[in-house]
């Protein structure tokens, strides 16, 4: 069995100017089931002060849902969408886990 975290993470929208909390989960989970709504995205400077450190391993590339319909970025207030597409690719989330994690951003974890 293999567990993904799932996160809420800020995401800058350049085209748009503005920022929202988009839904990411901690690899590529490579399922044909789920492919459609997975996509990688690269690590951007949310502003002046984001910074690498060599203490620090930040991914350069993310891996964000995207709207099964509208291929747009999943949104944090869209998460019943995300819920219901990995509930249909047979994925389940470990509710016991979850309750261990206490970060804001933290989101659940989820296996197959």
């Amino acid at each position: 069995m293999t567990i993904y975290k799932l996160k809420k993470l800020v995401y800058h929208d350049k085209f748009n100017k503005c920022y929202f909390n988009t839904l990411s989960i901690s690899s590529n989970p490579n399922d044909p089931s789920l492919n459609h709504i997975v996509t990688t995205i690269s690590r951007q400077k949310l502003s002046v002060f984001d910074y690498n450190s060599a203490c620090c391993e930040t991914p350069g590339c993310l891996y964000v849902f995207k709207h099964p319909t509208t291929g747009k970025l999943l949104k944090e207030q869209e998460i019943d969408i995300l819920f219901s597409e990995l509930i249909n690719a047979g994925y389940t989330i470990q509710y016991e886990m979850s309750k261990l994690i206490k970060d804001p951003k933290f989101i659940c974890f989820i296996s197959k």
